[in-house]
């Protein structure tokens, strides 16, 4: 019996999908990507991406073309609406990637723009966004070597950021979330083409402040590593620090796993934060010469916890003074007291870090130059 019953609900959902068929991919084009810009007016601008499927003797070839599409309209709907009035089939969104926004439209506010993606039935909120630098028209026309369609390019670029601890990643999941809190700051992927390359090339650059939907700040690699720890955002990455063998050569530590508990404390109408950061490395190269005994160890997690523990202050007090919460106190804090109601709680906030780092055994080898 419970066999028959999970074969009908196999069946019924095949039929109640509403999956495509071949034909009808032949008869959609899907976007993979969407960029909105502004004009003098401050009306949308949208550039889209897409993929159209290519027939061979009748029948779906498994290949496509990419095309691109330019309109615009007093708002969002109005402009993708009129660009279908251009497209030879309908433009689908339910493939959509990349959403992307220039530093112009992120200027002027998102606000205008982000209820629609987030309230549109195709549009994903899985889908990651991001600020472009640059011009949206040469950008969307670029002739990437890697993959063809920028869009599946920035998704796959960005979810390859955990090799770098240093850099954003922003859903759009995550911007409606704290665009939407009291204090409505949240920090988005910025990108631009890459400069000086003997191909087209994107790269993931810097992260753009966003408060109360209006881009305010650029938080650059420098404060990036000392962010993606105090918001426990670190899923991979590298430490650089001091060789204790030679002070002018440096020793990289592979980040493995990292963790960032944070607690928070109200007396005398003043907040501590506290944050607990605890990050498991292993050696990843080693430049001149090292004896990897216990006290060496020791010497490299002291050096790496005061570089993360410096790393995190700096941001902290760059942001704090002015007066951008991109670390979640409000949020943090009106959890833990409801009741309390404080205006810019960062401004009365302390940060203080405990950082322990535990440094293992780098495989088989542990000293270089023997």
């Amino acid at each position: 019996m419970k066999n028959f019953f999970c074969i009908f609900l196999l069946i019924a959902t095949c039929f109640l999908s509403g999956c495509f068929n071949y034909n009808d991919i032949d008869k959609v084009t899907f976007a993979t990507s969407v960029i909105v810009d502004t004009n003098l007016n401050k009306n949308a601008i949208v550039y889209v991406e897409a993929f159209k499927s290519e027939k061979s003797g009748g029948t779906s070839s498994g290949t496509g073309k990419k095309i691109t599409f330019k309109s615009s309209g007093k708002t969002l709907f109005e402009a993708l609406r009129n660009m279908n009035m251009s497209a030879g089939n309908k433009i689908n969104f339910t493939q959509v990637k990349s959403i992307i926004f220039t530093q112009k439209a992120a200027e002027e506010g998102l606000y205008n723009f982000v209820d629609f993606f987030g309230r549109d039935q195709e549009f994903m909120i899985r889908s990651n966004i991001a600020i472009l630098n640059g011009d949206p028209e040469k950008f969307i026309k670029l002739n990437l070597s890697e993959n063809k369609y920028i869009g599946l390019f920035i998704y796959d670029l960005i979810h390859n950021i955990p090799a770098s601890s240093r850099t954003v990643i922003t859903t759009l999941n995550d911007f409606l979330n704290k665009a939407y809190t009291k204090q409505g700051t949240a920090v988005i992927t910025m990108i631009e083409q890459k400069k000086d390359q003997p191909e087209p090339k994107i790269e993931v650059i810097n992260g753009a402040v966003i408060k109360k939907g209006k881009m305010v700040d650029i938080i650059n690699g420098r404060y990036g590593e000392g962010y993606n720890f105090l918001i426990d955002n670190i899923k991979g990455g590298s430490l650089e620090v001091t060789n204790p063998y030679s002070a002018n050569n440096f020793i990289t530590l592979e980040i493995l796993k990292s963790k960032t508990k944070t607690k928070i404390y109200y007396e005398d109408n003043r907040i501590l934060v506290k944050k607990i950061i605890k990050v498991k490395t292993t050696i990843a190269e080693v430049q001149n010469y090292i004896d990897l005994n216990n006290a060496t160890r020791e010497k490299i997690e002291q050096y790496a916890q005061k570089n993360i523990a410096n790393a995190c202050n700096n941001v902290f007090k760059t942001y704090k003074s002015k007066n951008l919460d991109i670390f979640n106190i409000d949020e943090d804090f009106e959890r833990k007291y409801p009741k309390i109601n404080i205006k810019d709680p960062i401004k009365k906030s302390t940060l203080q870090v405990e950082v322990d780092v535990n440094l293992e055994g780098s495989s088989t080898k542990t000293n270089f130059r023997e």
